[in-house]
């Protein structure tokens, strides 16, 4: 196996690791302490990590990989999760790609923008489109603090991806 092809392996090998990792710390109830009785979406965050540094292909692929995951203790279990991660993890990708640059700033706007878009679209989707009352109030209550509460993780997932990235560098 030549040495370019080891190291991407080993790096995708580990960010499959972090997903898997970050996946458990935040579907098992009591491993993760909630804040408020809100909960952080960890794989939010970590798809648009691995997408700033890995590009839109990896990005959109590991954020597909997250969002099966996430579908899979999901009371709905439909697929949002894993389109919507799909999505941002190409749309990440490409943006990095063309007109932003890969810094924690740009990562912070990137993943607070994630996580209200998914906020936003999941009350509409699976509260508002249900019929259930007080829909303004669970987004208040519980979803917007809930993405206040992930954003506040993504430095730890972008110094985190950013070392794997650093410590496996292919020459192109």
């Amino acid at each position: 196996m030549r040495e370019r092809t080891k190291r991407l392996f080993v790096r995708r090998a580990l960010f499959a690791l972090f997903v898997l990792l970050f996946y458990l710390l935040q579907s098992t109830p009591g491993v993760f302490p909630a804040v408020f009785g809100v909960r952080a979406l960890f794989l939010t965050s970590l798809t648009v990590c691995i997408a700033l540094f890995d590009r839109e292909i990896s990005g959109a692929l590991f954020g597909a990989f997250a969002g099966v995951l996430w579908d899979v203790v999901s009371p709905m279990g439909d697929g949002f999760h894993a389109l919507f991660l799909l999505l941002i993890g190409a749309a990440c990708g490409i943006l990095i790609n063309t007109i932003l640059r890969n810094n924690l700033f740009t990562a912070l706007l990137l993943s607070a923008g994630a996580h209200l878009l998914y906020a936003g679209l999941y009350v509409l989707f699976f509260v508002v489109a249900e019929g259930v009352e007080g829909a303004g109030y669970l987004f208040l209550r519980f979803y917007l603090p809930a993405a206040a509460l992930s954003v506040l993780f993504t430095p730890l997932f972008y110094l985190l991806v950013r070392a794997v990235t650093r410590r496996t560098r292919v020459e192109e």
